[in-house]
């Protein structure tokens, strides 16, 4: 394993980074307890929350206490926070430790009669307020790992039924007090590779990674970490269920024999995982907001972005991520360029991993469809399906084409779309080309390097994916989602007008835009049949944010987990949002461009 120096670390992290934290964290994990079995004041959490506001609008808790939450929920609520609760529970069962046994005592029942204290005795849960709730945190990692499973393996049930049997409860609960917030279990990726059922169980795949657990090295856990998120993202989709990250981080101190916990350590852990988050649009859940004032030699105790005083820390403040690149699609006549995946729709690793080949564009559930999605800054080309970047590289007459992890710094990562070229800006004067003879192995067309005063066959262009028109399809008879009169139904008769049946889909801001007036799909509120309108675009607005399921053909809301985009049974009803069924034919959309080639 590569374990980098401080000097190489520092050197990675100031060429990437500048003065002042310009990112926010989709969420952070936030302890409520000043110490190990109190609670924090009223005065307190509220700095506190004034504090984390000023980079992030969620925060995560491991509790349901009463006393604790019931005053969270009070200072979040007033500073505009939403949260996601947590339950502690465990598999009762005992361990010996150093000698002498232990008995693990499942907690649930005690935080399930705090939870339901707090919804009928309170109003602080609310659908508006609560982001959801978890009835377990590596729970099954506890006892499949460190517990009695460790020796008994997969066939031992006594582990997952548990937790699934505390899943059911609370959902139950919340679905007779007409809470719609979604249920989770939060475990490792081992815990879900290990118990697939979990996916077709829970509301939203909710998985944790610490890559230095595995022994990665601060520079490359990033790219560590999307790896192996997109391995599961794939599952997740295949069942037709959105996927967070719910817990990862990194330690500025303590104990960590095989990588490097340090100040900054962290900070490029930190930058190139915002980066990561910013350019998939994956909502995480960092560890932790601030250091632990107790388990001070504890490694866990200084994953904290700020210091125990609320004072950031400095290699915090140096994390730079930068304005949103742009989504682009390069076009060589009628295909496009694209790069393969990590990991296969058919749950497999592609052996062809970070490739660059040319094909036509993707249409329907083709489960491919960021293979030909680049992300553009004007000089550089990143691929939303490796997470890498377009590079020409070679010595004398001799370039070759290959994805690497992105340097600004490289010039033989920079290019210059014109005059139908994409041109390397190395000084070699080598040009993409992209032939139909030979073709890959899968019959996908060769894309390669060749000097640019050669004619090309296929001149190259990019073009913005925001500005290309898409027709979203539904049913076997020709239906299409249809903007008329202000309102967004489905039609199978053609409207004079063709934009009245077009869409513009930005990947970045997740917008879905109507091409007939320019306003974008709006769900106001995550609840089932609740009509589905169109608004005035706004990029920060949540109740305009899609995320398109490329294999199942749902358009899932990304903001109102659970829910996804659904037709009417009859023609010209306006659609809504319903309850995600991925083999509901009415949420199985069909998504091609409109202007692309057969």
């Amino acid at each position: 394993m590569k374990v980098p120096s401080s000097l190489a670390i520092a050197a990675a992290f100031a060429a990437s980074s500048v003065a002042a934290l310009d990112a926010k964290f989709y969420g952070i994990i936030y302890d409520i307890h000043p110490s190990e079995f109190e609670c924090k004041d009223f005065d307190t959490m509220t700095e506190d929350l004034k504090i984390l506001k000023g980079v992030t609008n969620n925060i995560r808790v491991y509790s349901t206490y009463f006393e604790c939450i019931t005053t969270l929920l009070e200072v979040a609520r007033k500073s505009d926070i939403k949260v996601w609760l947590g339950m502690w529970s465990d598999v009762e069962t005992s361990i010996v430790h150093d000698g002498s046994e232990h008995k693990v005592v499942d907690r649930f029942p005690l935080d399930m009669a705090d939870f339901k204290e707090l919804v009928e005795d309170t109003e602080w849960i609310q659908n508006e307020n609560i982001l959801g709730i978890q009835v377990s945190s590596d729970a099954l990692r506890r006892y499949y790992v460190e517990g009695p499973g460790s020796t008994t393996g997969s066939s031992d049930r006594r582990g997952i039924d548990t937790v699934l049997r505390h899943l059911k409860t609370v959902r139950s609960y919340l679905g007779d007090h007409n809470l719609t917030f979604p249920v989770v279990i939060s475990d490792t990726m081992d815990m879900y590779s290990r118990f697939p059922e979990l996916y077709e169980a829970v509301d939203l795949v909710a998985v944790t990674e610490h890559a230095y657990w595995d022994e990665i090295s601060p520079e490359d856990a990033a790219h560590y970490i999307f790896k192996q998120f997109q391995e599961h993202q794939t599952r997740a989709k295949r069942v037709g269920k959105l996927i967070q990250l719910f817990e990862t981080g990194w330690s500025s101190g303590g104990n960590m024999s095989d990588t490097v916990a340090s100040p900054l350590a962290q900070g490029v852990f930190t930058q190139d995982f915002l980066t990561l988050a910013s350019r998939q649009n994956l909502n995480a859940f960092f560890y932790a907001a601030f250091d632990l004032t107790y388990r001070t030699d504890d490694l866990e105790s200084h994953c904290g972005i700020h210091y125990v005083n609320r004072t950031m820390k400095p290699d915090m403040k140096a994390v730079h991520v930068g304005a949103p690149l742009q989504a682009v699609r390069l076009w060589a006549g009628d295909n496009v360029i694209k790069a393969h995946r990590y990991w296969n729709t058919n749950d497999s690793v592609n052996e062809n991993f970070a490739r660059v080949y040319a094909a036509k564009p993707s249409a329907g559930p083709s489960g491919v469809w960021d293979d030909e999605i680049w992300l553009w800054n004007d000089e550089n080309l990143y691929s939303k399906s490796s997470n890498l970047c377009l590079e020409s590289f070679g010595e004398g007459n001799t370039q070759a084409l290959r994805m690497r992890q992105c340097s600004k710094d490289n010039r033989d990562q920079k290019w210059i779309v014109a005059n139908g070229n994409l041109a390397s800006q190395n000084d070699a004067n080598f040009c993409v080309r992209v032939d139909v003879d030979p073709t890959t192995p899968d019959g996908n067309l060769v894309v390669d390097m060749s000097p640019c005063n050669e004619q090309r066959k296929h001149p190259i262009s990019k073009f913005p994916v925001a500005r290309e028109p898409l027709e979203i399809g539904i049913k076997t008879d020709g239906g299409v989602l249809t903007e008329l009169s202000g309102k967004v139904t489905w039609q199978t008769t053609r409207q004079s007008n063709a934009e009245n049946h077009q869409w513009l889909y930005d990947p970045v801001v997740q917008s879905i835009k109507s091409g007939s007036n320019n306003f974008c799909l709006d769900a106001s509120k995550g609840m089932d049949r609740e009509h589905v309108a169109l608004a005035d675009c706004a990029p920060a607005n949540e109740n305009q944010k899609w995320d398109v399921n490329d294999i199942t053909g749902q358009i899932h809301h990304a903001t109102h987990i659970g829910f996804c985009l659904g037709a009417p049974d009859e023609v010209d009803e306006i659609v809504y949002l319903a309850w995600c069924d991925k083999d509901n034919a009415n949420q199985q959309w069909n998504v091609k461009l409109v202007n692309a080639k057969a």
